[in-house]
């Protein structure tokens, strides 16, 4: 690793999208009245997230475990 001990502090911002596509309207539904049988879309989608987050370090080489001090997690739905 790199030492990086007399290195000065910097705003450091990361910021990831993803897309997911359906094609049927009776799924955007479901997904917004939170009825899929394996559980909420958006909560699995929140928790996955954060742990992403939580997580870069480890499966990017050479990114140091750096304190998170704001994470921000927003959905969109814009139908077919």
């Amino acid at each position: 690793m790199v030492n990086i001990t007399h290195k000065s502090s910097t705003l450091r911002i990361a910021i990831a999208t993803a897309t997911v596509s359906v094609s049927k309207p009776e799924t955007i539904e479901a997904i917004l009245q939170r009825k899929i049988p394996k559980g909420d879309v958006f909560e699995f989608a929140r928790a996955a997230g954060l742990l992403g987050v939580k997580k870069t370090s480890d499966l990017i080489p050479d990114c140091h475990p750096l304190p998170i001090e704001y994470t921000a997690i927003s959905y969109e739905v814009e139908g077919l």
